[in-house]
C-alpha cells in the first residue's frame, strides 16, 4: 500500500510537472499579447501605414548604403546617398508619430527588402547600376500610391506626413526615371557607333 501511495505521488507529481509552462514560454507570449493590446485602440490602417512606410525607408537607406558603394556611375553613387539621406530624416519623422501613437516601428529589414538587397549585392558591376535604378523606379511608385491613397486620413498625423513627403518622393522617381532614360540614350549611341 505504502508502494502504491509513494508511486500515485510520484505520477501525480510527474504530470503536473509537464503541465506548468516555462517562465519564458509565458513571459515570450505575455509580452507579444501586450504589444498586441497595446496597439489595439489604434486604427489598423494606422499601424499599417507606419509599418510598411518605415519597411520601405529601411530598404531605400540600405539599398542607398549599396549603391554609393557598388555603383559605376556617379550620378547613381549620388542618387545611393540622396536615398540615405531622405529616407533616414522621414523614418526619424515618422518614429516621432509612432511614439505619440504607440506603433511599433519594425527593426530590421522585410523579406523582399532582403531579397532585392541580395540580388543587387550579387549582380555583375556593370549590371548594378541599371539595376538599382529600376528598383528605385518601381519601389518609388509603389511608395507615392500608398502615400497617395492617406494624404486625407483622419489621422492627422498620417495625413500631413504623407503630403509633406510626397513632393520629395516625386523628385526621387523623377530623378530615377531621368536616370534611366539618359542610360537608355547612352547605350543607343554606343550601339549606333559600333554599326
Amino acid at each position: 500500500m505504502k508502494t502504491y501511495l509513494v508511486l500515485s505521488v510520484a505520477v501525480a507529481a510527474l504530470l503536473s510537472c509537464g503541465q506548468q509552462k516555462k517562465p519564458e514560454q509565458t513571459t515570450e507570449k505575455d509580452s507579444v499579447q501586450a504589444m498586441k493590446e497595446s496597439m489595439d485602440h489604434l486604427p489598423s490602417a494606422t499601424v499599417n501605414f507606419i509599418t510598411t512606410t518605415a519597411a520601405a525607408n529601411l530598404k531605400e537607406i540600405r539599398l542607398g548604403q549599396l549603391a554609393k558603394k557598388k555603383a559605376q556611375d556617379n550620378r547613381i553613387r549620388q542618387y545611393g546617398a540622396m536615398m540615405e539621406k531622405d529616407h533616414t530624416a522621414a523614418n526619424e519623422q515618422l518614429q516621432a508619430i509612432a511614439n505619440r501613437t504607440g506603433v511599433t516601428m519594425p527593426a530590421g529589414l522585410t523579406d523582399d527588402a532582403k531579397a532585392a538587397e541580395q540580388t543587387l549585392t550579387n549582380i555583375r558591376k556593370e549590371d548594378f547600376d541599371r539595376a538599382y535604378i529600376k528598383q528605385m523606379i518601381d519601389d518609388h511608385k509603389k511608395t507615392i500610391f500608398e502615400f497617395n491613397n492617406v494624404t486625407s486620413s483622419k489621422d492627422t498625423a498620417i495625413s500631413n506626413f504623407s503630403r509633406n513627403m510626397l513632393p520629395k518622393l516625386n523628385t526621387h522617381l523623377e530623378e530615377a526615371n531621368t536616370i534611366l532614360e539618359d542610360m537608355r540614350k547612352q547605350i543607343n549611341k554606343r550601339d549606333i557607333s559600333h554599326n
